[in-house]
């Protein structure tokens, strides 16, 4: 389906006095179910005299070299043939794509292609260009100016995913997979506090308590805040290891609660760090499958687990919830 790149800083609001990430995020996209492809080949394929063949988002993973950062291009087309796919209303609305990019096949030909806005906003800082890169793609159709195909997501040759190398300190992922990043403080009892506006959906007070839905393991006593912003796109925010789950107030927190940013939702426990996560509710990150249905699929305050989630570190907040930064 449709994933995104979300990046930015995260801001110092979470943990007073925490510091020491030492345990790098492997992000969760789904790179194995994009099959290698050669653009050449797409670019061959035989085009309709009119309209267009439907190719049934079929995910590829093309090599290509970058021309141009923005072209202007049709991009109505994607909302239109993702309808004509099956697509529901909420997954159309929540591919922002504005503009292509220009790439360059390995035969020399050019190609326009449809790339999401939060991919795109990237590409300057990481890709140069005449640069070659990968690009992950969905094949929405062919028409007869070409492949209509849309990027989720693109690597360097210097980007390939990284595995961890020993299990994440938190104890909260295996050693391949750590969901988040880890946060120390010399100080149990600190307090812990919301990144944004939200809604306490999940409070887990068992300090043994396991979370398999993704193979995360023991994540302790741990907090989950929705946070809906006004052009409709969704993030979750997961606060894990916690010791007392309490307000500013000191009274406990408690499902339903309405947050602000900075509010205070507990405290650092007794190992002194903060495992902390967030779930872009974004097209192509959603868990659909039997294991996951079984287990979760009657409690909605498991919904965040559905989601893959994002390099906390680099997930753009601002953009994802369309407003304006601050000078």
């Amino acid at each position: 389906m449709i994933g995104a790149r979300l990046k930015t800083h995260l801001t110092a609001l979470l943990v007073g006095g925490l510091a020491a990430l030492f345990a790098a995020p492997v992000l969760a996209f789904d790179y194995a179910r994009y099959k290698t492809a050669d653009l050449d080949e797409l670019l061959a394929q035989p085009r309709p005299k009119t309209g267009v063949d439907l190719n049934g988002a079929k995910p590829y993973r093309l090599e290509v070299t970058l021309v141009s950062y923005e072209e202007t291009c049709a991009v109505q087309s994607v909302a239109t043939t993702m309808r004509m796919l099956g697509f529901t209303p909420d997954q159309i609305d929540g591919v922002q794509a504005s503009r292509c990019i220009k790439v360059r096949s390995a035969k020399g030909a050019e190609a326009l292609v449809f790339i999401q806005d939060v991919v795109r906003a990237f590409l300057p800082r990481e890709v140069p260009l005449g640069s070659g890169l990968t690009l992950f793609v969905i094949h929405l159709y062919t028409g007869q100016q070409g492949p209509g195909l849309l990027v989720n997501e693109f690597q360097t040759p210097k980007a390939a995913p990284a595995t961890a190398a020993k299990e994440p300190p938190c104890g909260c992922g295996t050693t391949d997979f750590h969901p988040g990043v880890d946060m120390t403080s010399d100080n149990e009892g600190a307090p812990v506090t919301a990144m944004d506006d939200g809604v306490v959906i999940r409070v887990e007070q068992d300090d043994q308590a396991s979370v398999d839905a993704l193979n995360i393991g023991h994540c302790g006593r741990y907090v989950v805040v929705k946070h809906i912003y006004p052009n409709g796109h969704v993030v979750f925010s997961r606060y894990a290891q916690l010791g007392r789950i309490v307000g500013a107030n000191g009274q406990p927190v408690a499902v339903g609660a309405k947050i602000r940013k900075q509010d205070k939702i507990g405290e650092i426990g007794p190992r002194k760090l903060l495992h902390f996560e967030i779930r872009p509710a974004v097209i192509g990150a959603l868990k659909t499958d039997a294991a996951w249905q079984a287990r979760y699929g009657s409690d909605p305050s498991m919904d965040w687990s559905r989601y893959d989630p994002v390099n906390p570190q680099t997930f753009d907040t601002d953009l994802f919830a369309g407003r304006s930064r601050k000078p």
